[in-house]
C-alpha cells in the first residue's frame, strides 16, 4: 500500500466537516466515507483519505512513482487544502446574523469536483429539480457510464469520460428522469469536449467573472449553472445564486425567521451587503440548509 501525506494548511482546515457532509450523500457516488475515510476513485486509482495527526494521508495500492504528482494535484483540489477562505470568515464574523449560520461550518473544506467537465455536467442535471432527484439522476449516470471500484463499505465510482457521454444515446438517459433539452445538452458538451471545440478545463486559469462569463456563451447554460460549475470547480463563488430555490428557503430560515417572502430578492437583500464575499456566504447558507435538513445516510 503506498502513501502520500499531504499536510495540513495552518489556516481553518476540518476534515471531520467534510466526512460530515459527505455522509449526507447517498450511493453509489463518487465519494463514500467509511469510519474515519473518505475514498475516491480517479483515473483507475482507488484511494483513502484519512487525517492522521498534521496532515491527510492519502492511501492507494500500488501507486507508480509517476502517479505520484498527479494524485497530489488531484487530491489537494478536490479536498480544498489550497482554498484559505480566512478573510471569509472574518467578514462573517462581523455579522451577527451570518456567523451564526456560518460558526459551525468554519474549517468546512471547499470539496471540488476533479475536472470542470464533470461539474458542469452534474449541474446540467440538477437545473429545475429538488437536490434529492438530482442526486438520484446523478447516481443513475455513475452506474451507467462511470468506472465502479469496490471499498469493502461500498462502491465509489470515477466520473464518465466525455467520450462514453458523447456516444451515449438519448434513450440511455430516460431513466435520469429529466428534460431531453438536458440530455442534448450533455451529449452536445461532451462531444465539443471531445472534439476539442470545447476546452473547459482552461477555465480554472481566468478569473471567476471571466469563467462565468465564458460558461454563459454556451446554449443551455444560464447564471445559475455558470455560477456554480465555477464555484463546484475552482472553489470560487463569483455571483449569489439568488434563483436558487434552496437558498431562498435557506435564507428565509436564517435571516428571516421564516417571515417574509421567499424569492431572489429576500436573497439579494441579505445577502449583497457582504460584497465580494456574497457569493461564498450563499454557498455556506446552501450548505448548513443542507447539513440541518438532510441527515447522515444509513449505511
Amino acid at each position: 500500500m503506498s502513501e502520500i501525506r499531504l499536510p495540513l494548511p495552518a489556516y481553518a482546515y476540518r476534515f471531520e466537516l467534510l466526512l460530515e457532509f459527505a455522509r449526507r450523500i447517498e450511493h453509489p457516488a463518487r465519494l463514500l466515507v467509511a469510519g474515519d475515510a473518505l475514498w475516491r476513485f480517479s483515473a483507475g486509482q482507488l484511494l483513502s483519505y484519512r487525517q492522521e495527526g498534521d496532515a491527510i494521508v492519502v492511501r492507494g495500492a500500488g501507486i507508480a512513482p509517476d502517479e505520484r504528482a498527479r494524485i497530489v494535484q488531484v487530491s489537494r483540489h478536490c479536498l480544498g487544502l489550497g482554498q484559505d477562505l480566512s478573510a471569509f470568515y472574518e467578514r462573517a464574523k462581523a455579522d451577527s446574523r451570518l456567523w451564526r449560520v456560518i460558526k459551525p461550518l468554519a474549517g468546512l473544506p471547499i470539496h471540488c469536483a476533479e475536472t470542470v467537465f464533470e461539474a458542469l455536467i452534474t449541474l446540467i442535471i440538477e437545473q429545475h429539480i429538488t437536490w434529492k432527484n438530482a442526486m438520484r439522476a446523478q447516481r443513475f449516470l455513475l452506474r451507467l457510464c462511470g468506472d465502479e471500484a469496490a471499498t469493502g463499505a461500498g462502491a465509489v465510482y470515477d466520473f464518465p469520460t466525455p467520450m462514453r457521454l458523447a456516444r451515449a444515446a438519448l434513450g440511455e438517459f430516460k431513466p435520469m428522469k429529466i428534460t431531453n433539452k438536458r440530455i442534448d445538452l450533455i451529449i452536445n458538451v461532451a462531444a465539443a469536449v471531445c472534439s476539442g471545440e470545447l476546452d473547459l478545463e482552461r477555465l480554472r486559469a481566468l478569473p471567476p467573472e471571466r469563467a462565468s462569463a465564458k460558461l454563459l456563451e454556451l446554449k443551455g447554460v444560464g447564471p445559475w449553472t455558470a455560477n456554480n460549475v465555477v464555484g463546484r470547480a475552482c472553489g470560487r463563488y463569483p455571483e449569489i445564486s439568488s434563483g436558487d430555490v434552496a437558498l431562498q428557503a435557506a435564507v428565509r430560515r436564517y435571516f428571516h425567521d421564516d417571515r417574509g417572502e421567499k424569492g431572489a430578492q429576500q436573497v439579494c437583500d441579505a445577502l449583497e451587503r457582504f460584497g465580494e464575499h456574497a457569493g461564498m456566504a450563499g454557498h455556506f447558507v446552501l450548505l448548513r440548509w443542507v447539513m440541518d435538513n438532510y441527515a447522515p445516510v444509513a449505511r
